[in-house]
């Protein structure tokens, strides 16, 4: 798969503590090395949407994901309480 990332995403994990940041260094790399998006762990369609996803980490941060074909792209990070307010 080929990952691509936002500056949107960029500038969203900026300035986290050490274990979140560890967290989506994680997820990244498991959605890299996952051979379809069905194996990528805590992975979640939204609903209404055809190409909008988000991971879950930390159990209380999300990261949001655009899936197209072969292709990911990592839009934004943030707080499970104001991560849907801002994507999709």
């Amino acid at each position: 798969m080929e990952l691509r990332f936002k500056g949107k995403f960029n500038k969203d994990i900026a300035n986290r503590s050490q274990k979140v940041s560890d967290e989506i260094r994680e997820t990244i790399w498991n959605v890299k090395l996952a051979p379809d998006i069905s194996k990528i762990q805590n992975l979640v369609k939204l609903k209404k949407h055809k190409v909008h996803y988000r991971v879950r980490i930390a159990n209380d941060y999300r990261i949001g994901v655009v899936i197209r074909g072969n292709k990911i792209w990592f839009a934004c990070f943030g707080h499970r309480s104001g991560f849907y307010k801002n994507f999709p």
